[in-house]
């Protein structure tokens, strides 16, 4: 028996909810069987229903799904939720919620570009499966939580991929969800070490005017350090290569590949230099010649602009 999927695709936006759909069923083993326009419900219908016990599984796209008017109560019964064999994938321009009664809306999931209108209940399994498609990995709880907090597709996408690039490869856990996409502080850090690597100046000093606001400078500085020291054992040692790195310092492959940016973008006698300093700014924040947020600055200031003289 076949699951509905509604999607309302006005505009690009609504276009690319679509395809994004559609990847993320691939990556869950669903294969297109056709796109049709149209036709009857009873027919549609059938046609979900006549594969084997071990037929693949498929997708079928409805486009213009309007013209096939309110869906017929009395099919209800051959209605699937998720996890069918058969998916079909009806394509409006304008929100079809009327078109289904009160009791059949359970057993379609609606969708739209920019919104969501699937029920709390099931909004958990569209994100497990955003997360498929995306290639990343994401736990039950986490799923749980970002389903919790969040509603809107464009918001939960954009933090799965900054949760998956931090991840990198790992599974997402609750715990990850609630560190980094809902601690304010946390999050704008990892924001402005990856600025730095990747030298964009605007968002480096925009997070850093809101960092600033911290009463001690000592996170940013043991972050920076700790993000920067794959980089120092690069241009050491050049010839042991990025999976010796990876191993010695026990990190993964994110903050490595931050590292390579960063050495891209600045010497790395600047990196070096860089390090040493913030070593010395942090021994010098535990004493009474702490120079706080300044020094710092100073420090940054130095290294970004040796970058433009690589």
């Amino acid at each position: 028996m076949p699951r509905l999927k509604a999607l309302t695709t006005s505009g690009a936006a609504g276009r690319q909810l679509l395809e994004d759909t559609l990847a993320a069923l691939a990556a869950e083993g669903y294969t297109r069987s056709g796109v049709s326009e149209g036709g009857e419900w009873s027919a549609l219908i059938s046609a979900g229903r006549t594969g084997s016990l071990f037929d693949e599984k498929r997708v079928t796209v409805v486009e213009g799904a309007e013209l096939l008017g309110p869906f017929p109560d009395a099919l209800e019964p051959f209605l699937e939720d998720e996890g069918a064999s058969e998916v079909i994938l009806l394509v409006y321009e304008s929100a079809p919620t009327k078109l289904f009664a009160p009791e059949i809306k359970k057993k379609v999931g609606f969708m739209r570009a920019g919104t969501t209108s699937l029920a709390p209940w099931e909004r958990k399994g569209w994100l497990l499966t955003l997360a498929k498609g995306m290639n990343v990995r994401l736990s039950d709880d986490g799923a749980a939580f970002l389903a919790e907090m969040l509603d809107d597709p464009g918001e939960l996408r954009s933090e799965l991929d900054k949760l998956g690039r931090y991840a990198a490869g790992e599974v997402i856990t609750g715990d990850m969800v609630n560190n980094l996409s809902f601690d304010e502080g946390k999050s704008r850090m990892l924001s402005f070490l990856d600025a730095f690597c990747t030298g964009r100046t605007g968002e480096i000093f925009s997070c850093l005017e809101h960092l600033k606001k911290e009463d001690s400078v000592l996170p940013l500085v043991t972050a920076l350090y700790n993000r920067i020291r794959p980089a120092l054992y690069l241009g050491l040692f050049p010839e042991r290569g990025g999976d010796w790195v990876r191993l010695v310092l026990q990190i993964k492959e994110y903050p490595l590949k931050m590292s390579r940016e960063a050495l891209r973008r600045y010497p790395a006698q600047a990196l070096a230099d860089l390090a040493a300093g913030l070593i010395s700014l942090s021994w010098k924040e535990k004493t009474s010649s702490a120079e706080g947020w300044f020094g710092f600055e100073a420090l940054l200031a130095r290294c970004m602009e040796s970058g433009g003289s690589k």
